[in-house]
């Protein structure tokens, strides 16, 4: 009797240990299959943690942001992107390109920055305002959209505008993040070397 059925038992044991193994890979492959996508992303939209709505509207906007850029200048021509900032309650973006001559052009975009609303303006710039949009410009190093990411480097948000500015003698990004809890965030970084100058919370709003 006995046997008879070692064998049996030996043979249940093994296609069980069989069947928990093959468990335990296809769960293994689950995991890999999940994390392959988590690098995908612009730079300003690597801070958005996937899953939730806030972090999906948080990615939609500062990708809005950085569509807004490229809308512009191409509408330009050529030229150096100096401030983007949201208006209309979001529903667009104003954009602010200096070209060769220093010359302030304005352009409006929608809310997907896809699309333009409108002809592109040319600034009146008296010969006062083209120096310091040339002063600002050429000592700009990083650009708008990785300004933009430094930002949320700082602090995880949304970005609402970013422009290129004087402070204490210095040309900075100076810009706005809106945290997960709706807290706005006024940043200003080197425009240089892209150091965080100063960061406090906007009690005004």
């Amino acid at each position: 009797m006995n046997l008879t059925t070692t064998p049996r038992l030996r043979r249940a044991t093994v296609s069980a240990a069989v069947l928990f193994a093959g468990a335990l890979a296809v769960t293994g492959c689950a995991g890999t299959d999940s994390d392959s996508g988590s690098t995908a992303g612009s730079r300003i939209s690597s801070s958005a943690t996937a899953g939730s709505g806030g972090a999906t509207t948080t990615a939609a906007t500062n990708d809005a942001l950085a569509a807004a850029v490229a809308t512009a200048r191409d509408a330009v021509g050529s030229g150096t992107v100096i401030s983007v900032e949201q208006e209309q309650n979001g529903t667009a973006w104003e954009v602010l390109v200096v070209t060769a001559d220093h010359a302030e052009h304005e352009v409006h975009t929608d809310a997907s920055g896809e699309e333009t609303t409108g002809t592109p303006r040319v600034d009146d710039s008296d010969t006062e305002d083209r120096a310091e949009n040339q002063r600002f410009v050429d000592a700009a190093e990083i650009d708008v959209v990785d300004a933009a990411g430094r930002l949320q480097d700082t602090v995880a948000g949304t970005v609402t505008e970013l422009g290129l500015d004087d402070h204490a003698g210095a040309v900075v990004w100076e810009g706005d993040v809106r945290d997960s809890s709706g807290t706005k965030h006024s940043i200003r970084i080197d425009a240089g070397s892209g150091d965080v100058v100063t960061n406090t919370v906007d009690t005004d709003d």
